[in-house]
């Protein structure tokens, strides 16, 4: 049986929009649906209202001595584990699996909602696959564990209520910023997601239509400018470090950052959300 619902929540222009919703299972909170381009988590449930927050995630691995350690705040994508989900990393030089076995609605410390995924060792995988994927690293001797420092800069931001963007080269690969730039000018209205529309900086509420593709366009461009050069440069915004001879690219920002032209982590944002870091050669990285 279908549930008709009323999903409210405030866009980035602080104006609060309600939606007509139907689902054919109930929700409830810590449930996740896209609308205009989003995803949305489901905070509260009043009758057949939904309160929407921006949906985000962080995946916590529990070791089996019971050490527990916690990655960043991301961003709610199609590619997010979900309880059931199995995944590699890697721990002393060697694959191990995991498997999400909790998911909740959970609070950061300024009572924003995320849902908090638990993952733990999957010894019942055969064979668990290489650890290719560029994951989670962990050791404090493991040459392949993250640097100190970006370790750090990942907490901090987590414990602030921050969310991290994630990127990836395979090893020997070189960014293609032509390739980018080549996409973005291609890049034509209705391919466009509406929240992408608002992170480029249109306010579709006044601005007329014809305006928009040029406004996004601009945006994008400038976002790739700076993005490179802050990576060729002295990574003022951009953290990166090397990873299984590969290179990992991160930046951490509010949600009010995506959106912002001068944060690193909305330049990062875009570029992903519009699929240009892709044309690059930037792999998204799922799980930190």
């Amino acid at each position: 049986m279908a549930h008709s619902y009323e999903a409210a929540h405030t866009n980035r222009e602080g104006r609060e929009l309600v939606h007509p919703y139907t689902s054919e299972t109930e929700l409830g909170p810590g449930d996740v649906l896209r609308l205009e381009g989003r995803f949305w988590l489901v905070d509260r449930v009043e009758g057949d209202r939904l309160e929407l927050r921006p949906a985000r995630y962080r995946l916590r691995l529990r070791h089996p001595d019971g050490r527990e350690e916690a990655g960043a705040f991301r961003r709610y994508r199609p590619d997010a584990p979900r309880l059931g989900h199995t995944f590699t990393t890697v721990e002393d030089g060697a694959p191990a699996g995991w498997v999400v076995n909790r998911e909740e609605l959970a609070r950061d410390e300024i009572g924003e909602p995320f849902l908090d995924l638990l993952a733990e060792r999957d010894f019942d995988a055969e064979d668990p696959p290489a650890a290719h994927e560029l994951e989670h690293a962990i050791g404090d001797d493991d040459e392949l564990a993250l640097p100190a420092e970006a370790v750090g800069a990942l907490a901090q931001a987590a414990a602030a209520g921050l969310s991290a963007e994630l990127v990836a080269l395979d090893a020997g690969e070189a960014p293609d910023w032509d390739a980018a730039a080549s996409y973005i000018d291609a890049l034509v209205l209705d391919e466009i997601e509406d929240d992408l529309v608002e992170l480029c900086g249109v306010r579709p509420g006044s601005d007329p239509r014809e305006t928009w593709l040029d406004t996004v366009k601009a945006r994008l461009a400038e976002d790739l400018a700076r993005f490179r050069a802050d990576v060729e440069g002295d990574h003022a915004q951009i953290l990166e470090w090397s990873f299984l001879d590969g290179r990992v690219l991160a930046s951490t920002g509010s949600e009010a950052d995506e959106a912002n032209p001068d944060s690193g982590h909305g330049w990062l944002c875009r570029l992903v959300d519009a699929s240009a870091a892709g044309a690059a050669g930037f792999e998204r990285v799922r799980r930190r």
